[in-house]
């Protein structure tokens, strides 16, 4: 298990309460082990012990739970600011691509099927990559500049 948010912030809590893994599994009622294990993101304390620690560590439970989900939410926000626009991009390449070759397939419909479909096949292949980069880079400056602009904001 990767260390998350909530294991780093027990941490620094308990820390900044001047209190050790001990002094904070007595009064939880569980072993020194198990604050170990949160700590080092190999686990999650129950519903119960999560009120208990707020309490103790002078912390509101929102903040040990939405701290959480806010990386989730910030690299779940910034994959999908990167599909849209890869979304956008890629039906624009193909806008523009077909405009400037309306020569070359102006007599499409009168083709047959199976030739029609291998014409958009081809040239959806062609044009699949060309929108990847500028899209990981929306999804990137996404994830580190717009989202947490957005968050102190």
């Amino acid at each position: 298990m990767s260390k998350s948010i909530l294991s780093f912030k027990l941490k620094e809590y308990r820390e900044h309460n001047n209190l050790t893994q001990e002094d904070v599994a007595e009064l939880l009622g569980v072993s020194d082990k198990s604050i170990s294990k949160w700590e080092l993101g190999n686990g999650y304390p129950s519903k119960k012990n999560m009120i208990k620690l707020s309490e103790l560590l002078n912390v509101s439970l929102e903040v040990l739970v939405i701290e959480e989900q806010t990386a989730d939410d910030k690299l779940k926000r910034s994959v999908k600011y990167g599909l849209v626009s890869y979304c956008i991009i890629f039906a624009l390449t193909i806008l523009i691509r077909g405009i400037k070759d309306t020569n070359r397939y102006h007599d499409i419909l009168s083709r047959d099927l199976d030739e029609i479909i291998k014409i958009v096949l081809i040239n959806f292949g062609q044009n699949i990559y060309i929108a990847i980069v500028p899209a990981v880079i929306i999804g990137l400056v996404c994830y580190f500049y717009i989202i947490p602009r957005q968050q102190v904001d």
